[in-house]
């Protein structure tokens, strides 16, 4: 392997392969996002999901059962990495936690749609970078 194979190759940085990327906000403020999806996704799915069994008229029913609520919490939790200049109306700065990431998902609009529309974007441009990657 030659230097010029390092410069046209593709390098992954192994300790962070999902590090997110930065979105703005308005008046300042700022998130961080990533997209969950492959591993990560089997680890939420397998904490929110549970297999269940019953018997019906001698028969075995097998199905499972997804805690939504914790799904949403847990998949709230991996995409929204980190945010910077939020604050409360107490001027306060706002910490970037399970709760509050859950609080404000659940219960400002506002936020849940940049949100979505950050992870909609995020999602298209790791699909073109991926589809350029297919073509070299």
């Amino acid at each position: 392997m030659s230097e010029n194979d390092v410069e046209t190759g593709t390098i992954f940085c192994l300790e962070n392969l999902n590090p997110g990327l930065w979105f703005e906000f308005e008046n300042g403020g700022r998130v961080c996002l990533r997209i969950c999806a492959g591993d990560d996704l089997r680890v939420i799915k397998k904490q929110s999901t549970k297999n269940k069994i019953e018997y019906r008229s001698g028969q075995r029913i097998s199905y499972t059962v997804t805690d939504e609520d914790l799904e949403n919490s847990l998949l709230w939790d991996f995409c929204i990495v980190n945010w910077e200049n939020f604050f409360d109306a107490n001027k306060n700065p706002i910490p970037c936690t399970p709760d509050t990431k859950n609080l404000l998902m659940g219960k400002s609009i506002k936020f849940s749609r940049f949100i979505s529309e950050c992870l909609e974007t995020l999602t298209a441009v790791e699909k073109d970078s991926e589809e350029k990657s297919e073509k070299n």
